[in-house]
C-alpha cells in the first residue's frame, strides 16, 4: 500500500511505527493473538494513539493485525486454511514471475540476483539467521521484479508482510536452515539465466511447499497452535 509521506519524501510517522510493530510481529517477539494496545504501544513508540491507529490500519490492510469487535486489535493468527491459502497463492505467484523473468530478464537483472545469491552464500556461512532470510525475500522480491508485471508486482508486493511471516514460521521446521538455502536457490537461478522457463517456473512452485505442507499439517493436527500463537513465539 502506499506510504505516508511527509513534505520531505520521507515516510510519515504513521509508517515508521508501522515498520517497528511489523518488525515485532515478524520475529515474534509479538505472537499471534497478542492485544495491540494503542496506548501502551503510542508510550513505547513516543506517539500520539491517532499516529499509532493510522500505523495499526496499515498492517491491518497487509493482513497482519486484525479489528475484533468490542476487543480492539490484535496480531492477526493463522489457521489451517489460512495457511495453505497463503503457500498456494505465494507458489503460483512465484511460478509465474520466475517463468516471465527467465524470458524478460536483462544483463543488469542477471547481476543483481547473481549478487543477491552471493549475499545468501555468504550469510550461510556466518550462519545468520536474519541475514539468511533477508535474501531468501529479496531473492524472491528481485524474481518477481524481473518478471515486468506490473499487476503481478504490485499483487506480490501486498502479499509481502503474510509471506515474510510465513518464512518466519516455517525457520523451524527446518533440521538445518543454512544447508537447505542455497540447494532452494541455486537451481531456480539457473533455469532463469539459461532461460528454461517452464523449469524456473517448475521449481519455483515446488520450492515452498514442503514448508507449507508441514506449517498445514502443524496447524491441522495441534489446535492450540492453530491461531499461530506456538509458532510465532517460538520463532
Amino acid at each position: 500500500m502506499a506510504r505516508t509521506k511527509t513534505f520531505a519524501g520521507r515516510p510519515g510517522l504513521d509508517e515508521v511505527v508501522a515498520d517497528g510493530i511489523r518488525e515485532k510481529v515478524l520475529s515474534g517477539a509479538l505472537a499471534g493473538g497478542a492485544h495491540l494496545v494503542e496506548a501502551d504501544l503510542g508510550q513505547e513508540f513516543e506517539v500520539s494513539n491517532g499516529t499509532v491507529r493510522s500505523a495499526l490500519r496499515h498492517l491491518q490492510n497487509e493482513g497482519l493485525v486484525e479489528y475484533r469487535p468490542r476487543r480492539g486489535m490484535f496480531v492477526a493468527g493463522l489457521d489451517a486454511a489460512e495457511a495453505l491459502e497463503l503457500c498456494s497463492l505465494r507458489n503460483a505467484l512465484e511460478g509465474l514471475a520466475a517463468e516471465l523473468a527467465s524470458r524478460n530478464k536483462t544483463d543488469e537483472d542477471v547481476r543483481i540476483l547473481q549478487k543477491i545469491m552471493d549475499d545468501m552464500k555468504l550469510r550461510t556461512q556466518r550462519r545468520d539467521k536474519r541475514g539468511c532470510m533477508a535474501s531468501d525475500i529479496a531473492f524472491h522480491k528481485h524474481v518477481v521484479a524481473m518478471s515486468k508485471n506490473k499487476r503481478l508486482i504490485q499483487i506480490y508486493g501486498l502479499l509481502e508482510s503474510q509471506i515474510r511471516l510465513f518464512m518466519t514460521l516455517t525457520e523451524p521446521m527446518h533440521v538445518d536452515l543454512f544447508a537447505d538455502m542455497l540447494p532452494l536457490h541455486e537451481p531456480i537461478v539457473e533455469a532463469i539465466v539459461s532461460g528454461n522457463a517452464e523449469r524456473a517456473a517448475h521449481l519455483s512452485t515446488m520450492h515452498n511447499r514442503p514448508d507449507g505442507d508441514a506449517l498445514v499439517g502443524f496447524l491441522s493436527s495441534d489446535a492450540d497452535g492453530a491461531d499461530g500463537r506456538k509458532l510465532g513465539s517460538a520463532a
